[in-house]
């Protein structure tokens, strides 16, 4: 295969109705598992309110959010 392209892209986000707070909530209910075995999180950090509280310290301080970049690779089969 030829090397692939790429392509990366990044959400910047702020203000009350950002869809990136419940985006991290819903993968940090993913993960989880994952950081209390590598002791790095617990259940206490309240996964039900998360998206809420991420949220309203944004706004208060008037913050922006840059997520964890999204990366695209592609290749194509040289033909026969």
């Amino acid at each position: 295969m030829p090397a692939p392209q790429t392509l990366q892209g990044a959400r910047v986000e702020s203000g009350p109705d950002s869809p990136v707070y419940a985006w991290v909530a819903q993968t940090t209910r993913t993960l989880l598992p994952l950081m209390e075995r590598a002791g790095v999180a617990t259940a206490a950090v309240g996964l039900d309110t998360l998206a809420d509280r991420l949220r309203e310290e944004i706004v208060a301080t008037d913050a922006t959010v840059v997520p964890p970049p999204l990366i695209g690779a592609w290749a194509r089969k040289p033909a026969a």
